[in-house]
């Protein structure tokens, strides 16, 4: 009850403030309608205890608003929430107690964005913003290697990292950004309406923690240096330096590791461009085991303005580090604040058995990889784009899994993971309502067992932002 009348308070405080005090008002809104169809997603249809087979509908509501004060100083407060409810699969949320199930998993209403941004204040090179914010789009860093989404077990209800960032402005086209995060397993900093959901799973599957939506699997820390650097208009290099802490989870004992990268941006001529990414990561355990990881990788791409459709052809390799089970150290790559969709959406799941006692029950722990990914765009109109992929999959290391289930899916004994082909279509009905049709389909190899089954994913979606 506190929890909601702070809330409250809050947005009150917020929105008198807007008319007070503002020099200027951005007030935005969106509802997003999803559908999602998996079937085989995470064991592959190698044992019936694992649900593989779910479709469910998902309702995201956001309201915004960009309080601008003067030139130099506004404030951004965004509320969501995302209600889900499921068709098929025996997925339920339990309210109140064990025996009331419930298909309809109504969600919080919470806190998305709140933050306070300082502009070159007194005239100084340095841009500054404190609180909930994403690093998406414009404030995306590189491709979102290493950070990406602050709030992983989610999904894609939302992608806030609680930060503090300071961009120090050195030279036109050069700037060096400082940044601290912390991101607890439940939000712990900011007030949310929420459901009274009855924690009935063991905590290696819980998605709800007292009640509370889980965001990662245990609270993570880190502090990153990333530079920006424009030496050209055809050369432009990114060099960072982060390093991260993650609690204990489960078994898996506190983890503290460096990692050390620089991606960079080639555009040869105006058909022709190159860019790529290498990282080395280096750390340890609680318990004195050592950590390393080593992940990168490098597209070519060729377009052809000319051409009707203007088609674009791109061609790349990704390396994840796996982890040499024969060793005493863990070399598998640890992707640091980026567990989500990277070169497609269906293996985030697929991999989360191998990486469960790691990242918990949290899509998008991507390691042990390398991989060959080839990708055609067509511009069929102005407001019509479709993208079609194909991706073969490896492994970098063997598995040594001997328990049930684990067992059943992994084969032991094979590197070849298995081919995926993905179809993106994107449409611009007007200029407030937009659509997307998303398709991907796995074929498992030898990494897996003669039992593994082909996986889809389907997503269909429309999205109204005022």
């Amino acid at each position: 009850m506190s929890n909601g009348v702070i809330f409250l308070f809050l947005v009150l405080i917020l929105s008198s403030s807007s008319f007070a005090f503002a020099v200027e008002n951005e007030i935005g809104a969106s509802i997003r309608l999803r559908q999602e169809i998996l079937d085989n997603f995470i064991y592959l249809g190698t044992t019936r205890a694992a649900a593989d087979d779910r479709s469910y509908f998902r309702l995201r509501i956001q309201l915004w608003d960009n309080v601008k004060f003067n030139k130099e100083i506004s404030l951004y407060a965004r509320l969501a929430t995302e209600p889900r409810y499921h068709v098929a699969g025996p997925y339920r949320v339990t309210l109140d107690n064990e025996r009331n199930l419930k298909r309809l998993d109504q969600d919080e209403i919470f806190i998305d964005n709140l933050y306070l941004d300082f502009k070159k204040p007194f005239d100084l090179p340095v841009n500054l913003r404190i609180g909930r914010q994403d690093f998406l789009g414009k404030d995306m860093y590189g491709e979102g290697f290493i950070i990406f989404d602050g709030t992983p077990a989610d999904g894609s209800r939302s992608f806030y990292v609680n930060a503090v960032k300071l961009q120090l402005i050195i030279v036109e086209n050069h700037t060096i950004d400082f940044v601290y995060i912390s991101n607890p397993r439940t939000d712990i900093y900011l007030p949310s309406l929420h459901p009274s959901v009855y924690d009935t799973e063991k905590e290696t599957s819980r998605l709800y923690i007292n009640h509370k939506k889980r965001l990662t699997a245990s609270h993570e820390q880190g502090f990153l240096i990333y530079g920006r650097n424009k030496l050209s208009q055809k050369l432009m290099l990114e060099p960072y330096y982060l390093y991260k802490t993650e609690d204990q989870w489960a078994t898996n004992p506190q983890l503290n590791f460096h990692t050390f990268g620089m991606r960079a941006v080639l555009k040869i001529n105006e058909e022709w461009s190159l860019r790529g990414e290498l990282a080395r990561q280096i750390g340890k355990y609680s318990d004195g085991r050592g950590k390393t990881g080593i992940g990168g990788y490098v597209f070519l791409t060729k377009a052809f303005p000319q051409i009707k459709l203007s088609p674009k052809i791109e061609i790349g390799f990704v390396y994840l580090s796996g982890d040499n089970r024969n060793t005493g150290k863990d070399e598998a790559w640890n992707p640091p604040f980026s567990r989500g969709a990277f070169t497609n959406e269906l293996f985030a799941y697929i991999v989360i058995p191998e990486t469960v006692l790691k990242g918990g029950p949290i899509p998008g722990y991507w390691t042990n990889l390398r991989e060959i990914v080839t990708k055609l765009s067509l511009n069929l109109s102005k407001n019509a784009n479709l993208c079609f992929s194909y991706q073969h999959l490896w492994s970098d290391k063997k598995t040594n899994f001997t328990a049930t289930p684990l067992n059943q899916m992994f084969s032991n004994d094979g590197y070849d993971r298995g081919h995926m082909l993905t179809f993106l279509g994107i449409y611009q009905f007007t200029k407030n309502v937009d659509g997307l049709l998303q398709f991907e389909y796995f074929i498992p190899e030898d990494f897996y067992t003669s039992k593994a089954k082909n996986a889809t994913f389907i997503r269909w979606q429309i999205q109204y932002k005022l």
